[in-house]
């Protein structure tokens, strides 16, 4: 099967010789391992190649160049590793999940702008092993941009650098549909010879919500099936619109990369105050929308979010507390989500997200969780352990 990524998206950013820095901000190195398949595998690692391979231009090279020299190479440097990194954590978001369903995936060539891939997936496959492989680069996005979020409510602020890659991902979806493999979904042949990842998803998820009815009696495309896609389509774009933060991401990407932005807090303020932000997600049981509330109250930070998706039912919520533990230099969060999905019935999962700072540059991590059957974005759909290990670096 061939695939086609994502297109270049304009991001054109100009940057100084060195990073700000406030007492809040850091500028963290983070690079891990996780069991299961996890797309985290894929989503944390290439957020911090990203911020390793731009931080290092800027010391190594740009800085060393005059200043108008500098930041068009910056600008031209920027945009290729940001182009790089959402294309190719997503396409390793495809490898971890065809791995997973007892697939393999092949990578031919490296060509720009997009590579040339196959898949070989089990003649007896699923329609839901179907599906979360083909989600799993999509996946790999929206976990990305969920990632940085959170830091940037955690921290008060991110680079441009890191948001406009943030905003890069919101954008692969709509641009997947309107400008790299547009369809009209009415089109019987459409759904024949399927095109794109967008296609690819929902025609294995809808021919299990509905016993493989694509087509109606007369010949025509299904009106049922028509209007997911369009739904779908739909809510990947204007649903971005509703969150604040991603207003600071557009602003970001056409920014100074050494300008360090603070997120939009509806009421109060970073110390004492709420915000929220949207985020759509492709599944194996369809589309998803999450509204993700952020409470801070006297230095403590909390979390609650709220997800439907459909045509499957896939209801849920998810409560967070930040440094629920703190000991010396150890700090751990916990995250406790439940949900109610068609396909799997009633679940939990709940995890510990622990940080131990052993210097001023250097430290671990380690994620030590259960979950029972049903689907989280990034996870694995059986119930078991998630445990994942890896280092931290201080910038």
């Amino acid at each position: 099967m061939k695939k086609t990524a994502i297109i270049a998206i304009s991001l054109v950013l100009s940057t100084v010789n060195c990073f700000g820095q406030d007492s809040l901000w850091h500028r963290t190195y983070e690079f891990g391992i996780y069991n299961n398949f996890d797309l985290r595998n894929s989503s944390r690692n290439a957020i911090s190649t990203h911020r390793v391979l731009n931080d290092g231009f800027n010391s190594l090279i740009t800085s060393k160049m005059k200043p108008k020299t500098g930041n068009i190479a910056r600008g031209l440097f920027s945009f290729s590793t940001t182009y790089l990194t959402m294309l190719w954590s997503h396409e390793l978001g495809h490898s971890l999940r065809a791995r997973q369903v007892g697939g393999s995936f092949n990578i031919h060539n490296m060509n720009l702008p997009v590579p040339y891939t196959t898949v070989n997936l089990p003649a007896n496959i699923s329609l839901t092993d179907e599906a979360i492989f083909v989600t799993a680069g999509f996946e790999v996005n929206y976990l990305n941009i969920r990632n940085l979020q959170s830091q940037f409510l955690r921290q008060n602020g991110l680079w441009n650098e890191d948001l406009a890659l943030s905003f890069a991902n919101r954008l692969m979806y709509p641009i997947y549909t309107t400008l790299i493999v547009p369809i009209n979904p009415k089109d019987k042949n459409v759904w024949i010879e399927t095109a794109g990842d967008p296609v690819h998803y929902i025609l294995p998820v809808f021919e299990n919500y509905s016993d493989n009815q694509i087509f109606m009696p007369d010949g025509t495309v299904n009106p049922k099936l028509v209007s997911f896609y369009n739904q779908a389509s739909l809510f990947a774009l204007v649903f971005q619109l509703l969150d604040p933060q991603f207003y600071r991401e557009i602003g970001a990407s056409f920014g100074s990369a050494s300008k360090i932005r603070r997120p939009v807090f509806i009421i109060g303020d970073y110390n004492n105050g709420w915000t929220y932000g949207t985020l759509f997600n492709a599944s194996p049981l369809g589309y998803e929308l999450y509204i993700q509330n952020y409470l801070h109250l006297n230095d403590k930070q909390y979390g609650l979010y709220l997800k439907y998706g459909r045509p499957f039912k896939n209801i849920g919520l998810g409560f967070s507390m930040n440094e629920i533990i703190t000991y010396k230099k150890f700090t751990s969060d916990f995250l406790f989500e439940i949900w109610q999905q068609d396909l799997f019935g009633n679940g939990i999962s709940s995890e510990f997200i622990g940080q131990w700072k052993l210097s001023e540059k250097f430290g671990i991590n380690f994620n030590l969780g259960y979950k029972t059957k049903g689907y989280l974005l990034g996870k694995q759909l059986d119930s078991g352990l998630n445990i994942g290990t890896g280092i931290c670096i201080y910038n």
